[in-house]
């Protein structure tokens, strides 16, 4: 509870911080999907399952001081190793951030995560949320097209951590109406759910490419 008292505080401050930046963007959109290549461990046993998930997201951002962005991304994740447990469930990320900066070469946003799971995990049910801390950082590389970008959720609450990252390589293709940006990179889920009598521990890793467009 401490640690999540703390992030709020950081949050309010960041929120503050952000006013120049915020104000300084009208309207924006973006949408994306991206294909995950992922292969998991249940309880530490690598499931050996490598398959095909699917994540899409949209974003919307505005001027309005003090009133943050918002995202929200869902991600279909399953695991059915043949000498490990079912593991399937949706995830949604509810995420309200402010942006701290935003130009060419630097955009940096900082909120707050709220994750929804539903699904099963062995023999167990669940539907369950989960706060978390949120950062996203693009870097533009003077010149080019190419820009590097990381994106970071953090939670701890009630016994349960998730750590959900993933950093990458990011092409943008201008457009008359919008950017067209091509991305691949990596991505990692790291979740011990506290939900059940049993071991709740899941580790997702694996590269993906995706689409977004910016508007």
């Amino acid at each position: 509870m401490k640690k999540l008292n703390l992030s709020l505080v950081a949050l309010a401050v960041a929120g503050s911080f952000a006013m120049p930046a915020q104000a300084a963007v009208l309207l924006g959109a973006k949408a994306g999907a991206d294909a995950w290549y992922a292969d998991a461990k249940v309880n530490d046993v690598r499931a050996d399952d490598t398959n095909v998930q699917g994540s899409y997201y949209a974003a919307f951002e505005h001027f309005i001081p003090l009133v943050p962005n918002a995202k929200i991304r869902y991600t279909g994740v399953n695991s059915k190793g043949e000498t490990t447990p079912k593991v399937e469930f949706t995830q949604y990320d509810l995420i309200a951030y402010y942006e701290i900066l935003d130009n060419d070469l630097i955009s940096f946003d900082i909120g707050l995560n709220l994750q929804k799971f539903d699904g099963c995990f062995g023999n167990n049910d669940f539907d369950e949320w989960q706060p978390a801390v949120y950062s996203d950082v693009r870097l533009g590389i003077p010149a080019t097209p190419v820009s590097l970008f990381g994106t970071f959720s953090f939670g701890s609450y009630d016994d349960t951590s998730t750590v959900d990252a993933e950093a990458g390589v990011l092409f943008t293709l201008g457009l008359v109406a919008a950017d067209l940006n091509f991305k691949a990179g990596y991505r990692v889920q790291d979740y011990d759910f506290a939900y059940f009598n049993t071991p709740g521990k899941f580790y997702n890793d694996g590269f993906f490419g995706g689409v977004e467009f910016n508007f």
